[in-house]
């Protein structure tokens, strides 16, 4: 499955026979992802269906490290620089960690 982050970060729509909302959509239609990236999609493939380590959170760039918050369902609230988002990542997991430990 491929994330497509739209240039416009506020679509919500459909663009090629994809959903998006927020500007995020999804496929693992192959020749439908590599129409987005002709089309200045930004494009986050799977990394493990690729076979290739996961990228930690100070690997990924703003649009992945917002969709990562999205997919796990953390609210980043005001937050729009690397660090911040990141920040509010890694404290949603620690609180969700900490309360599985009860």
């Amino acid at each position: 499955m491929a994330k497509i982050l739209a240039p416009n970060k506020q679509y919500t729509g459909t663009s090629a026979s994809v959903g998006f909302v927020n500007g995020i959509g999804e496929t693992d239609d192959k020749n439908l992802i590599k129409w987005f990236k002709e089309h200045n999609y930004q494009v986050i493939e799977d990394v493990k269906e690729q076979g290739q380590k996961e990228k930690t959170l100070d690997e990924m760039t703003i649009e992945e490290l917002v969709a990562y918050a999205e997919e796990k369902g953390i609210d980043i609230g005001k937050a729009t620089s690397q660090t911040g988002i990141i920040e509010k990542i890694k404290a949603a997991e620690t609180s969700t960690q900490t309360d599985e430990t009860k």
